[in-house]
């Protein structure tokens, strides 16, 4: 860690050694399936600029179809310690408890042979440990499917979804609830040698004081098979959402937990190739996000390659290079992290394997601190 204190007149280089343990137990055939994560780490600062800290990260997921193809439950609980300012160093001081709680249903109605509809009722809960915005959140789905070619589907999708904040903010006043309103349609297909996923709609946003606006909302996805032995996948989309659902995707730890409404825009691409002496995958992401009041706005950017080779029957190498920036929009600042890696996998048997890994990283900052 560099600049352990976050601060211009105290800076410490300190070096962390990091213990971690973890276990999963999952089952996913039969009509209860399963998946529980959980992780324990231990971070000892070898000067002691801080006291040892533990971290730890629980994930629990379930689907139980009570009734086949007709009535599923679903059941979900992440607990997990993200950085309060995403982009600052991840010390004790930045990093809170959060709890994701989900619970609710998807109810199947075959209309014939072509046609089904469902219903997707859902309950969200978002606690923080530290921020003033923990939520509970409704929401209702409505589904319309139709098969109007062999390999082509059309539908139709509304949904509703509302925030009741139950904390207050800094200066004491209670956070407006929120409802978003989002009508769609969809077509997804399947070709020779690739498959695609359109959906074309618009968000509705109204907060509780009467404010009220509308914008477009949408999606494209298409994954090419090149060859036998390639495949490209893209990923367009922008939505009007708030930023606990952002946070909870992948993509959680860029975005600034706050009660505003942000178009999240994304752009993926993926190449992958899998050829008998070397496995290729590159990946390249551009996400823009719009806050609505807090000046928050930022691009972030990322792009990774690596690849594999098998030396021997049961010795593999690999090779990979990373790059992710974060610009600022409104105070111009800019986070640029570079990582360039190798390593070498043994294979001691079908089930045991010993990894070896050196990896360099490197942080460039307009904000001078936070370099390293």
């Amino acid at each position: 860690t560099d600049n352990a204190t976050l601060s211009k007149e105290d800076q410490v280089n300190d070096t962390v050694t990091a213990g971690y343990v973890g276990a999963r137990i999952s089952e996913d055939k039969g009509a209860l399936r399963y998946d529980a994560t959980t992780s324990f780490n231990n971070h000892h600062y070898t000067q002691d600029t801080f006291p040892d800290q533990h971290y730890f990260n629980l994930g629990v997921s379930s689907d139980w179809e009570m009734i086949k193809n007709r009535f599923n439950w679903k059941l979900s609980d992440y607990f997990s310690q993200q950085p309060i300012i995403s982009n600052n160093s991840n010390t004790p001081d930045n990093i809170e408890n959060n709890n994701l709680f989900v619970f609710g249903a998807n109810i199947k109605l075959p209309l014939s042979a072509r046609q089904n509809f469902s219903l997707v009722p859902m309950f969200t809960q978002y606690d923080y440990e530290v921020q003033n915005t923990d939520n509970k959140q409704y929401s209702l789905a409505a589904n319309w499917n139709y098969q109007m070619f062999r390999l082509t589907n059309v539908g139709l999708n509304l949904s509703t979804r509302k925030i009741n904040y139950t904390e207050i903010n800094s200066i004491g006043q209670s956070i407006e609830d929120t409802t978003f309103t989002n009508i769609a349609m969809l077509v997804n297909g399947q070709r020779l040698r690739s498959t695609f996923s359109v959906n074309l709609g618009a968000t509705n946003v109204k907060r509780e004081n009467g404010q009220e606006t509308t914008g477009f909302a949408g999606y494209l996805s298409w994954l090419a098979n090149l060859s036998s032995r390639s495949s490209f996948e893209t990923l367009v989309s922008t939505d009007l959402t708030d930023t606990s659902t952002v946070a909870a995707s992948v993509a959680g730890d860029d975005v600034q937990i706050t009660a505003d409404v942000i178009r999240n825009s994304i752009i993926n691409l993926a190449y992958l190739r899998e050829d008998a002496s070397l496995s290729t995958r590159i990946f390249a992401r551009y996400n823009k996000l719009k806050y609505s009041d807090s000046p928050l706005d930022s691009i972030l950017r990322d792009f990774s390659f690596q690849f594999s080779h098998p030396v021997t029957q049961l010795l593999s190498s690999g090779a990979y290079v990373g790059y992710n920036s974060d610009k600022r929009l409104d105070t111009n600042r800019l986070d640029e992290r570079f990582t360039v890696g190798g390593n070498l996998r043994y294979n001691f048997s079908r089930k045991t394997h010993g990894l070896f890994d050196l990896k360099y990283r490197k942080k460039e900052s307009t904000y001078f601190p936070e370099n390293y």
